[in-house]
């Protein structure tokens, strides 16, 4: 009996292995973080806390981050709802380049859409030019960035797609049978749409709202690029009073409050998600008509208009920008491959493109490592009656914020053996696997559990051993999975710029980062041309992504 009991507890040992990784490189830095905010004069004391809830700036900043995301999150659901609709009740030409479309807030990093927002929407930006050309105005008739509504703008702009992928893909699911009961019995389609078709739809737009809610609360780059100090978010606070004012433990106690704040919304998603979800609807699905078939279809057109101008205005407009800024020329592309010095990145173009491929290489794997690890650990651990509170310890780094994270570390690099980190990429390769791997595990950890347990079980019947089982039988079946989580994480590691902000060192530059930088000191000709790159490959990478996602999906 001792020797079974030993057999089942030595199965588990190997769990122990992500616990006490991330021990290690998450739960020791975060204490850090928590020991310098909560102590003061060698003892546990609020006074910090309380003398940050008495600063009138802390308290602007609770405001505006507030304001900002209900306002984000407000134009986000106006903007995405008719595009849900749109690819969910019509058929047309290019339907599946705009569904392909909403994969933006994963394809795009947040600093190429704020410098799509300052080359189009800015005072001497395309579309002011083109309207005081149309109309011979002598002065830019909209001035939307560098405040509360090019925040919200851009925000809009990054978070309509995600109202329309939960859109559409509820309204796809709709059983279309009571629809037909309502027109079958006299209500209008704008009576049936409100009584029948709305109700089974708000479970989504509630989360979907509560989700671009918490995403907004927590944006980095473009309230940093676009805001600046006056209109700045607790996000951008706390790395003002870390990295520009030098107030290290002003902002680890304005990160407890952050991360109190973020942990809430994060509560109140999880509890809406569950109070919202009503009864899954199944059936035929609704079909489809025909766009523009009827004369009514043509109001369309203003939306289609409006939306393309915000959504491909930017975008287009830092391709061209790299291209024609200053003639027709390539020099920002041999700006962006040169290895000379640049003063405006602290480091060569190149030098920064190869940091930010080199990261996001080694993140990638590291998070598809420490992801299957994990996944494989909440697969032993499921029988045990305390599994929920195992896998919300494992998978904590989903609840912190980049900047949270990246202060965490940057506090502990101060002292061994973090420190040998300091200053290195590889403490940012540390930072991106705690915030990729997670989605690591989301990605995988479904389909692992959908395979039939019965094909490791033969291996193993047949003398395989647990690991030999897995390489053999396993592996194979989830290859495409992994590719897939390896090639999210790597976009979401190339494209992530928080982090980097805490950590980076004069050289130490990655491609977001550089971007910034180059903004900063009005060299739109070489950011515009780094952007179009990160753009290219992040988009490559999310397309591969989705084609074998869709082929999973499709088995």
């Amino acid at each position: 009996m001792r020797r079974s009991a030993w057999k089942r507890c030595r199965a588990f040992v190997p769990a122990l292995i992500p616990f006490a990784f991330l021990a290690f490189a998450f739960y020791l830095p975060l204490w850090e973080v928590l020991r310098l905010g909560l102590r003061e004069d060698g003892r546990w004391s609020l006074a910090r806390i309380a003398a940050l809830l008495s600063d009138p700036y802390v308290r602007h900043l609770f405001r505006f981050t507030l304001e900002q995301a209900l306002l984000s999150a407000s134009l986000s659901l106006v903007l995405g709802f008719p595009l849900g609709w749109l690819l969910a009740r019509y058929r047309f030409p290019g339907r599946e380049f705009l569904r392909a479309f909403t994969l933006v807030p994963f394809v795009l990093p947040p600093i190429t859409v704020a410098l799509g927002f300052v080359l189009f929407f800015g005072h001497s930006g395309h579309l002011n030019r083109a309207l005081m050309g149309l109309f011979g105005l002598a002065t830019p008739p909209l001035r939307l960035l560098y405040g509360l509504w090019g925040i919200v703008l851009a925000h809009a702009f990054y978070n309509a797609p995600v109202f329309a992928r939960f859109v559409a893909a509820a309204w796809e699911g709709l059983d279309p049978e009571p629809l037909e009961a309502a027109r079958t019995l006299g209500a209008s389609p704008l009576w049936a749409f409100i009584t029948v078709t709305l109700p089974g739809l708000l479970p989504a737009v509630a989360s979907a709202f509560s989700l671009v809610f918490v995403l907004c609360t927590l944006s980095f780059a473009i309230p940093l690029t676009l805001g600046g100090a006056r209109y700045a978010t607790l996000e951008v606070g706390v790395y003002l009073y870390a990295r520009v004012h030098l107030k290290i433990p002003e902002a680890a106690g304005l990160a407890l409050l952050e991360l109190l704040l973020s942990l809430s919304f994060a509560y109140l998603y999880i509890r809406g998600g569950g109070l919202f979800a009503g009864r899954a609807m199944s059936g035929r699905g609704l079909p489809r008509r025909r766009l523009f078939s009827r004369p009514a279809h043509l109001l369309w057109a203003p939306y289609l208009l409006a939306a393309a101008v915000l959504f491909l205005g930017p975008i287009g407009a830092v391709v061209a920008d790299s291209f024609l800024r200053g003639g027709p020329t390539l020099r920002w592309y041999r700006f962006v491959l040169s290895p000379a010095h640049s003063p405006f990145i602290g480091a060569s173009p190149l030098a920064a493109m190869g940091t930010g491929l080199l990261v996001a290489a080694a993140s990638s794997a590291g998070a598809l490592l420490l992801g299957t690890a994990v996944s494989w650990c909440l697969r032993r651990l499921r029988a045990l009656p305390l599994r929920g509170v195992l896998e919300a310890a494992l998978l904590a780094p989903l609840a912190v914020s980049s900047v949270i994270l990246g202060l965490a570390l940057l506090l502990s690099f101060r002292r061994p053996p973090f420190s040998l980190l300091a200053g290195t990429p590889w403490g940012i390769v540390l930072a991106h696997v705690l915030l990729t791997y997670p989605f690591v595990v989301r990605l995988v950890k479904p389909m692992w559990d959908a395979l039939d347990p019965a094909l490791a079980e033969a291996a193993r019947t047949l003398g395989a051993s647990g690991p030999l089982a897995f390489l053999t039988v396993e592996l194979p079946l989830l290859a495409r999975g992994f590719l897939a989580a390896w090639a999210f994480a790597f976009a979401l590691s190339l494209g992530e710029m928080t982090a980097v902000a805490m950590l980076s060192r004069p050289g130490l530059t990655t491609i977001p980062l550089a971007i910034y930088r180059l903004i900063g000191g009005r060299h739109f000709g070489a950011a515009s041309a780094m952007a179009t790159l990160l753009i290219a490959v992040t988009g490559t990478v999310v397309f591969a992504w989705e084609r074998l996602a869709a082929r999973l999906h499709a088995r």
